[in-house]
């Protein structure tokens, strides 16, 4: 993710959409690495474990980025996926579009057992910056815009169409509100110019 921010403000970007869309998740650190390239301060996300420790992560003044961001989301957006698109929409730091995320709000742990299978156990639960329960619930967009049953099996099966202005609506109105911001911050640095 750092390089491609890289490449991308190198080549001009002026603006950056992350899809999230069907993305069910990794491991927490993750997601607290990737929301801290995009937010220079703020809290990325709380844990409580079983004994009631409780750890907050924060970002830390390294990142790669100020552009405008917009994220996607969908109901398949899930686990760490959440914890980074709640991460950026709560801190102001970017717009939500797409649809109610997932509602995973818990780490686990997988342990691998002698037969060749494994275990996975629940060791914590996670919070976005605003302390809400989002297990079993989910993660609201800022913009709602759903897809038909026939649009999400177009972009499930036809991948040439996701990210495409015709085929994904989602991203074009992603793109939309992205352009809107961009506008608006190039005007607000022309006016403090003068």
């Amino acid at each position: 993710m750092e390089k491609a921010i890289a490449q991308l403000t190198q080549e001009q970007a002026q603006g950056f959409v992350l899809d999230l869309r069907g993305n069910p998740g990794g491991l927490l650190f993750a997601s607290i690495d990737i929301a801290r390239l995009f937010m220079p301060a703020g809290t990325i996300v709380r844990t409580v474990d079983r004994e009631v420790h409780d750890q907050k992560y924060w970002a830390n003044n390294t990142a790669q980025t100020k552009l405008p961001l917009i994220v996607l989301i969908d109901e398949d957006s899930a686990s760490a996926s959440e914890i980074l698109a709640a991460a950026l929409q709560e801190n102001d730091r970017a717009l939500l579009v797409g649809t109610q995320t997932f509602g995973k709000g818990t780490v686990q742990s997988v342990h691998s057992l002698s037969d060749g299978s494994g275990l996975a156990v629940t060791v914590a639960r996670y919070y976005p910056p605003s302390g809400t329960d989002i297990n079993k619930r989910g993660v609201a967009p800022n913009v709602q815009v759903a897809l038909t049953p026939q649009q999400q099996f177009r972009l499930q099966t036809d991948t040439t169409q996701r990210g495409t202005f015709s085929g994904d609506p989602q991203y074009a109105r992603a793109v939309a509100l992205l352009n809107n911001a961009i506008t608006q911050r190039n005007t607000g640095e022309a006016a403090q110019l003068r």
